[in-house]
């Protein structure tokens, strides 16, 4: 049996369900390149699971990880994913491959970032389709998140902007939400075109230091812009008034 875990934004997310899965599993690994906690430490997993496990990489995962489960026809694996189990396009290779190996599955479910939106005072049900915001090189730099960003706007949707991240690489780089920004307004300048667009950052969601921030000089002159991870970018829509006066009540 192949289990794909959520286990949240911080320790203390960690589901009863996922709790005693893990324990009873024989071997344990981490999906460590695509996020991190927020609060807490992943070694505090192992205490609580009662047992070590091993942290993968992109190429591990993507490359390295079929050839591991055939253990999984045997033996109970578990495969931890912050935040929630599905999110990525990875993980649900993942469960692809597994059933071309006939190999039992079980998705576990964790808090993701999709779950804290509403934080902010935004509408759940009124965004539009998550986009991620790349990091710019001179040999990659894509725009098809700024495009559907363009169509959520036509549409009166929010945006909620996952932010890029480096943990393969040294120095690792987690994406903020001013380095976000600039990507955009890059972008723009480059089409000629002029942004009108409000921003609402969020930083380390979940965590006791969680910060939402409106308003892009806020954004920008925030004096931990640059010490609380992961963070997220929302970009507005259309706001009715019961949104504009829990935006502005609750994020006083």
């Amino acid at each position: 049996m192949l289990y794909l875990v959520g286990i949240g934004l911080k320790p203390a997310h960690l589901t009863l369900e996922a709790l005693e899965v893990l324990r009873s599993c024989d071997q344990v690994f981490l999906e460590a390149y695509t996020s991190e906690y927020a609060q807490g430490f992943v070694d505090e997993l192992k205490t609580m699971i009662g047992k070590d496990f091993k942290a993968l990489g992109r190429k591990e995962v993507e490359e390295q990880f079929e050839s591991a489960m055939l253990s999984a026809t045997k033996n109970k694996m578990a495969l931890m994913i912050f935040g929630n189990a599905l999110t990525a396009t990875t993980h649900l290779q993942i469960l692809l491959d597994a059933k071309e190996k006939m190999i039992k599955t079980k998705v576990i479910p964790g808090i993701s970032i999709t779950n804290l939106v509403a934080e902010t005072g935004l509408d759940e049900y009124k965004f539009g389709r998550i986009v991620t915001i790349c990091y710019h090189s001179p040999e990659f730099e894509p725009e098809s998140f700024y495009d559907q960003i363009k169509e959520n706007q036509k549409m009166g949707l929010h945006t909620l902007c996952l932010l890029d991240i480096k943990k393969d690489i040294e120095p690792k780089r987690l994406m903020s939400c001013e380095e976000a920004i600039c990507v955009l307004e890059k972008i723009a300048a480059k089409r000629k075109e002029k942004l009108k667009w409000n921003y609402i950052g969020m930083l380390g969601m979940g965590g006791e230091k969680q910060a939402i921030i409106i308003g892009k000089e806020k954004i920008v002159s925030f004096k931990d812009i640059n010490h609380i991870y992961p963070q997220s970018l929302i970009i507005p829509g259309k706001m009715n008034d019961k949104e504009k006066e829990a935006l502005e009540t609750l994020n006083k």
